[in-house]
């Protein structure tokens, strides 16, 4: 009673702000000047001394990253950096990330926001798919770029600056080094004007699947995600701490954390990375009053051990997505953190909702207005991986409580509502969905599929793909998923079907990350599994896997697993296969895998 009366003083106190970010985003006019740069000047003026930045030991004021950011405009126009050129940044958290990030804006150009767990291949193609003028690197990045890069011919030049405490010892021959070119003497760079239409950011997809794609960010675009989320979600004001574990080169970090601090006036409270031993301690010590999450963050938190200041915090209310709901109800009880505001986005698309009220579970509701709510949940064909079309060749609406595939009608017109899509027509096209309601519209593909319930709340099921078929049933991968890790040694488990020799569809595998000190136990996990699902979508496989596969921003990897499957020469993790004659899981090694290929064992 205490935490909900708490809860709802602190979302009265916020109202204003967040009415004002309603009447902000609905404004937003997407050709207009637009840059959030100009956020950071008019601060500057205002308050110079206000704080906006917290990063370990280091205090910087709004006036002082002004400065910064001058000189290193008028160091990277000096490099010939001009208004619509791409710059490739690839850096840990560091103020020196955002300097040259809003830098480069300054200049009109675009950040391409490098993911600095990438390398070889996948580098090299995040780095070239969006031709930069530059490469603005963290020193620790170095080596990794110069691998990825070391077949060119050509590469674009590459500039570099430590982010760590100490100095690195990275070879930088060859690197120009931007904290000496900021000594020299240049003359400051004019400030260029940008549009709303004009781009502000490339930031990458995850790359769960495949190689990661640029997806395009407008200036505004981006400002209407610091408006959303700064000011109608969160209600930020200038008294306000905004804590960020999450990297800066994903959308939640660098669009959430950094552009919503800065358009409100308040402080981002930056940690290099997410740390579960510090991350009690650095939300007291910053005096965080919201924080932003993402992925399996908040399990971690969950699983680990109390923290004598885990409920010492000021905070009032948090955002992200992607809280599972065997998390959420421990993770509020636990820690009471305030509202919990998950969202429903990606980066790129075009359909949005908050849960403005903390409803557990929920990702948030559209407008109940008729023409600000672009959101259709259609029905779907698991096998096919497509919507269902009646007779007229149009999709058709999910009732309440069905499940569908949740799609946005794009309107150029309205920012929220645009869809600007990837570098490379062929990946924007593959997402646009035509003749969805009526002959001749189009709506952005989300790829997720979600339901509805009779007041119009959105609760997220799964990721198109997240689902396999076996034995003649449909089997969500997150639903098993969510399974296996309420079992006490399981820490993380990514499912996904794989393929089974001399059988149809594909049958569950879960790879499993154990808890510390932990041991799997196959007769328990075996019982525990077959208590709380049907037969057919319980694991016929497990891998138990070394390290946590899991990308950069949280998100669990299945393309290698997928290709590895249950092949016990693809991989030195321990498999196992699910004997249902004696109740456990039993080690599937080559003697195993072959009786399976000859038909002498059943799964």
């Amino acid at each position: 009673m205490k935490s909900r009366a708490k809860n709802f003083a602190s979302f009265l106190s916020t109202l204003p702000s967040r009415a004002r970010g309603v009447v902000n985003v609905l404004l937003q006019d997407p050709v207009a000047p637009a840059n959030l740069v100009d956020a950071l000047d008019a601060w500057a003026d205002k308050d110079p001394e206000r704080v906006y930045l917290l990063f370990e030991k280091q205090r910087i004021t709004y006036g002082e990253m002004r400065r910064r950011v001058r000189r290193r405009a008028a160091t990277l126009s000096a490099a010939g950096v001009r208004r619509g050129d791409a710059v490739a940044i690839m850096m840990q958290n560091s103020p020196e990330f955002l300097v040259n990030a809003f830098a480069v804006a300054r200049l009109g150009a675009v950040s391409s926001l490098i993911n600095t767990a990438l390398a070889d291949a996948a580098l090299e193609h995040a780095l070239m798919q969006t031709s930069p003028r530059l490469i603005v690197a963290g020193r620790a990045e170095l080596p990794a770029i110069r691998s990825a890069l070391s077949k060119r011919e050509t590469t674009p030049p590459l500039f570099w600056e430590e982010t760590r405490a100490g100095y690195g010892t990275e070879d930088v021959a060859g690197a120009r080094e931007l904290a000496a070119l900021d000594a020299e003497p240049s003359p400051e760079a004019p400030h260029a004007t940008t549009l709303g239409d004009d781009l502000y950011a490339y930031i990458f997809t995850s790359g769960t699947t495949g190689l990661p794609k640029a997806g395009k960010i407008t200036h505004a675009r981006a400002h209407t995600a610091a408006y959303g989320f700064g000011r109608f979600t969160l209600g930020l004001s200038d008294g306000d701490v905004l804590y960020v574990c999450l990297p800066l080169f994903h959308s939640s970090g660098f669009l959430i954390g950094a552009g919503s601090t800065v358009l409100t006036g308040s402080t981002l409270a930056l940690a290099r990375k997410l740390s579960v031993s510090r991350f009690w301690d650095d939300v007291c010590d910053y005096h965080a009053t919201a924080f932003v999450y993402i992925g399996e963050v908040c399990r971690y938190l969950v699983n680990a051990p109390p923290h004598p200041r885990e409920r010492s915090h000021q905070l009032t209310r948090i955002v992200g997505n992607g809280m599972r709901p065997d998390v959420w109800k421990t993770f509020v009880d636990r820690f009471s953190p305030g509202l919990v505001h998950e969202f429903y986005g990606a980066t790129e698309g075009n359909v949005n909702m908050t849960n403005l009220f903390g409803i557990s579970g929920s990702v948030g509701r559209m407008p109940p207005i008729p023409w600000l709510d672009n959101a259709y949940l259609a029905k779907f064909d698991r096998d096919k991986e497509a919507p269902i079309r009646d007779a007229r060749g149009l999709c058709i609406a999910c009732k309440p409580g069905e499940v569908g595939e949740l799609l946005g009608k794009i309107d150029p017109g309205r920012v929220t509502m645009r869809f600007d899509g990837y570098m490379g027509d062929s990946a924007t096209d593959a997402k646009i969905l035509r003749n969805v309601k009526e002959h001749g519209d189009a709506y952005f593909r989300s790829g997720d599929l979600l339901k509805k319930d009779w007041l119009g709340f959105y609760y997220f099921v799964d990721r198109i793909g997240d689902t396999f078929r076996w034995k003649g049933e449909n089997v969500s991968t997150n639903e098993v998923a969510d399974v296996c890790m309420q079992h006490p040694v399981v820490d993380l488990a990514n499912v996904f079907g794989a393929e089974v020799p001399n059988a149809d569809g594909r049958a569950g595998m879960a790879a499993l990350y154990l808890k510390p000190g932990c041991h799997f136990e196959p007769q328990s996990f075996y019982d525990h599994v077959i208590k709380s699902l049907p037969s057919y979508a319980a694991p016929a496989f497990v891998r138990l896997l070394g390290e946590a596969s899991i990308t950069a921003t949280f998100k669990l990897k299945k393309t290698d697993l997928m290709r590895d499957g249950i092949d016990p020469r693809t991989t030195t993790d321990p498999l196992f296969y699910r004997n249902d004659r004696q109740r456990t899981f039993e080690p599937l090694d080559e003697e195993a895998y072959g009786a399976l290929k000859r038909g002498d064992l059943k799964v």
